[in-house]
This record gives structure tokens, C-alpha cells and sequence, in this order.
């Protein structure tokens, strides 16, 4: 039970971490989405409104 207890504040670092780099990442896509920036695959291949930008 000791292990087990000593474990948590470990894991829960864990988290914190990865739900960091999670929100780092959808804030730096958010933030290029609003900079004008397109889908990122290139336009030939996007479904989306980038060919209308030209």
C-alpha cells in the first residue's frame, strides 16, 4: 500500500506533463489557424477554403 501511495504524486506529474504538451500543441495550431495559416498539408490536397485565398 506504501508503494502504491508513493506512486501517485509521480504520476500525477505525469499528467500535468502530457496535458501540457497537449495544450501547447492545440494552442500553436489555434494560433497559425487564426495567422491566416492553412490546413499545413498543402493546398493541392486540401479539402478545406485555402484554394479560395488566392
Amino acid at each position: 500500500m506504501a508503494l502504491a501511495a508513493s506512486s501517485a504524486p509521480a504520476t500525477a506529474a505525469v499528467g500535468l506533463i502530457v496535458l501540457a504538451a497537449a495544450v501547447l500543441a492545440v494552442r500553436s495550431i489555434w494560433k497559425k489557424r487564426k495567422n491566416g495559416g492553412g490546413c499545413g498539408c498543402g493546398c493541392e490536397n486540401c479539402p478545406g477554403s485555402c484554394h479560395n485565398k488566392m
